[in-house]
């Protein structure tokens, strides 16, 4: 999660009402209004004026911590020379506009990178946020809580991103912002929730899991976790895909858990991963049956799992039938084993 390295004095002196909002570094984009209250807009790197190239379609998914700086790049590189946004509803307004046109140097060079801050989120459906994702070619969702996007944005929101993909704009984001993008999600509505938590009671209401409202085409029939291996969400994912094949009673459905400092790329009909710390994307496919009743533990059969290390590659959406290394896993009343181990060391060897 790109995070602000020193405090924006300039917007601190602006903002003494802290209700009105701001637009912090360079001119304001042409043809668009200033921001109202609850949004604060700035960082911008460029002239302000409207660009209009054909962007690349390109989905960029970060486990969040650090970037994993050359798929970030190639996600600025998508813009084509155009105009990238970045939403976020807390957090520093520059981080991430000096991070993509000035610190990676793509080529070619974004217009322009502002960030939008949607510091009250049921505001963000003002004229000056609409006008922005409507010309933008690439936009950015930072980490943070999946429910300020999902359960806090207006509708004209969700509508104007799923406008932005619809004309090919590249959409990328990290924590939060890629866990939002799945046709299904997590959404935090009552807050995060463990492995054991779900493991033990998949049905309770902590494990808030439906459609998600910023779905992108490339994940549909699938859900997205986070900093997966380092906060041990194997459990929740398996908990959140049993959920999800108790409420549809058929079908499959297909979860990705992406580590810290791990970048998931999806362009036409492939895929590539990339990581410079050694953290992975973990696939799983889940066909069920799933016993999840409230109260009770979960059970859950027909669980296909596949460890995608740095530089791996393929087609998409995903074939477990072509994948080398996979795993079959079962959940016993909330108990994660590998199919046929015989040993606790077996057991215990979920991840890594």
């Amino acid at each position: 999660m790109r995070i602000s390295t020193a405090l924006v004095v300039a917007a601190a002196a602006a903002c003494a009402d802290s209700t009105r909002a701001t637009s912090v570094v360079g001119e304001p984009l042409e043809g668009c209004p200033d921001p109202g209250a609850g949004t604060t807009i700035g960082g911008l790197r460029g002239t302000g004026r409207d660009a209009t190239p054909s962007p690349v379609r390109r989905l960029v998914l970060m486990g969040g911590g650090p970037e994993e700086d050359g798929a970030a790049r190639r996600f600025a590189e998508a813009a084509a020379g155009g105009d990238i946004v970045v939403l976020r509803a807390t957090g520093s307004l520059t981080s991430y506009p000096d991070y993509f046109s000035a610190e990676l140097a793509p080529s070619p060079a974004p217009a322009s990178v502002v960030t939008i801050r949607t510091d009250t989120p049921p505001l963000a459906d003002h004229p000056s946020v609409l006008c922005r994702l409507d010309r933008a070619e690439a936009i950015w969702l930072a980490g943070g809580s999946q429910w300020d996007y999902l359960g806090r944005w207006p509708h004209p929101v969700h509508v104007a991103i799923r406008e932005a993909w619809r004309r090919g704009a590249a959409m990328g984001g990290t924590s939060a912002g890629a866990v939002s993008m799945g046709e299904a999600v997590f959404d935090a509505r009552h807050g995060t929730v463990t492995s054991a938590e779900a493991l033990a009671d998949p049905a309770d209401v902590s494990v808030s899991v439906g459609p998600s409202n910023l779905p992108q085409p490339e994940l549909r029939n699938m859900i997205v976790d986070s900093h997966f291996t380092e906060r041990s969400r194997e459990g929740r994912l398996l908990a959140f895909l049993g959920r999800l094949l108790a409420q549809h009673r058929s079908g499959s459905f297909i979860g990705i858990g992406i580590d810290e400092g791990v970048a998931l790329e999806i362009e036409d009909d492939g895929y590539r991963v990339s990581s410079a710390r050694g953290g992975a994307v973990w696939m799983y496919e889940a066909t069920g049956p799933a016993v999840v009743r409230p109260g009770r533990p979960l059970s859950l059969d027909g669980i296909r799992r596949v460890r995608l290390a740095d530089g791996a590659s393929g087609r998409w959406p995903f074939l477990f039938e072509e994948a080398e290394r996979v795993q079959e896993l079962v959940v016993e009343e909330g108990v994660v084993r590998i199919q046929g181990a015989s040993t606790a060391a077996d057991r215990r060897s979920e991840l890594r």
